[in-house]
């Protein structure tokens, strides 16, 4: 039995089903989802990066992770900008947290017309959610693997490439 198949056999997930709320697009780019997964237990051996900033696109499942050090405005909005350049959705839905919802964040919204919104309900934003569950579990089969918590640069990177490359 090798390493790969004991790191897989030990990080198996558990199947349990959640409501979720339904989600209708018609289109790429129609409607995306945005959080941060908190990072802050392996930060040390990540340059002081806590954050991960993740992006879906909820039609084709396509993904963003943009490593951040603080879940400052400032920090939000840079990556938010640097995906901005390369695709624009037509409305995004977050949490209802100061990282989405400030000046800096509304004007950008603003300036590339984009509808950004926020649900008040359980359910919340449930496909960035369980992208979420799905990239932590990655990363952690990679920690095992390599044998340390490093994540900046090619963990993330290579985490990312192998889910947007795979069948949804």
């Amino acid at each position: 039995m090798s390493k790969a198949d004991v790191v897989n056999e030990i990080h198996r997930n558990a199947r349990v089903n959640f409501p979720r709320r339904n989600v209708i697009t018609k289109d790429i780019d129609d409607l995306w989802q945005a959080d941060l997964i908190d990072m802050q237990s392996v930060s040390k051996e990540n340059k002081n990066f806590r954050f991960i900033l993740t992006v879906i696109d909820t039609f084709s499942k396509y993904a963003w992770a943009f490593p951040i050090k603080t879940k400052s405005k400032e920090d939000v909005c840079y990556n938010f900008m640097k995906l901005l350049k390369t695709r624009v959705p037509k409305n995004l839905q977050t949490d209802n947290g100061k990282k989405f919802y400030n000046d800096k964040f509304k004007k950008i919204m603003n300036s590339y017309n984009i509808n950004h919104f926020s649900t008040f309900s359980t359910k919340k934003a449930s496909i960035v959610e369980r992208f979420i569950r799905t990239l932590k579990s990655k990363l952690y089969k990679a920690f095992n693997l390599q044998g340390n918590y490093n994540w900046i640069g090619d963990t993330l990177n290579n985490v990312i490439y192998e889910y947007n490359h795979t069948y949804h």
